[in-house]
């Protein structure tokens, strides 16, 4: 059975999403178990306003 996680990995990876950035948590667990089977590269920044800027170039 597919995970939410899972499923949402396969959806950024259709999409052409090579790169993540985010910071681990109780809310986001499920997609971080779908990540660890992924080819897509996370980072982890110190602040999620650094991650937002890191995204947006």
């Amino acid at each position: 059975m597919t995970t939410i996680g899972e499923a949402l990995i396969t959806l950024l990876e259709a999409h052409g999403v090579d790169t993540v950035f985010g910071i681990p948590g109780v809310h986001t667990v499920e997609l971080y178990r779908g990540l660890a089977r992924s080819s897509i590269r996370h980072i982890t920044p110190r602040h999620e306003q650094g991650a937002g800027f890191m995204a947006d170039g």
